[in-house]
């Protein structure tokens, strides 16, 4: 057994909060291992604030560090209402970008999809409207200001990282009344 799955297993079976750093987008998560393969790693993310953030999956090629314990990872998680946790509503397939957008498509019937490796703030959120074994078409939200719908077509290769049910993607969903 390798390093990162022994302490991939550690994290995700006694449920230790520990920050999440992909350093080639700028980005750390707090968060706790609710599953992962060879691919991919599924948290339920906290923000900073101790706030409930919804679900992440990421290109686990992507995770360059993984830090948990110590003073400040301790301190957020003795804050965190743990009753926020929704665990028993996320079982995602992480076989591929196709069964992950799937699931949760399925479960949460809204998704943030970034695409980071052609600019680091650019992410989409709405609704999967279709999508093939190479593509995607999202209908989108648009931003708070705007409430702009419209469709995107990406291709699954630029996908770097997926989102779910985290605070501002709720905040829309409340907006468009869906």
């Amino acid at each position: 057994m390798n390093l990162r799955k022994k302490y991939l297993d550690k994290l995700r079976n006694e449920q230790i909060l520990a920050n999440f750093y992909t350093d080639n987008y700028d980005e750390s998560d707090y968060g706790f291992v609710v599953d992962y393969n060879d691919d991919f790693l599924l948290i339920e993310k906290f923000d900073d604030e101790c706030n409930y953030d919804g679900f992440t999956i990421f290109f686990l090629s992507n995770i360059s560090r993984i830090r948990w314990s110590g003073n400040d990872i301790d301190s957020i998680s003795k804050l965190i209402d743990y009753s926020k946790r929704q665990l028993d509503k996320i079982n995602i397939d992480l076989t591929s970008i196709q069964t992950i957008l799937e699931g949760i498509s399925k479960t949460f019937n809204h998704l943030t999809v970034h695409v980071q490796d052609l600019d680091k703030g650019i992410c989409f959120i709405g609704k999967i409207h279709e999508m093939d074994d190479h593509f995607v078409v999202i209908h989108e939200f648009g931003t708070m200001s705007s409430l702009d719908r419209k469709f995107i077509l990406l291709g699954m290769e630029d996908i770097t990282r997926i989102d779910a049910c985290g605070q501002y993607e709720n905040n829309l969903i409340r907006l468009f009344n869906l």
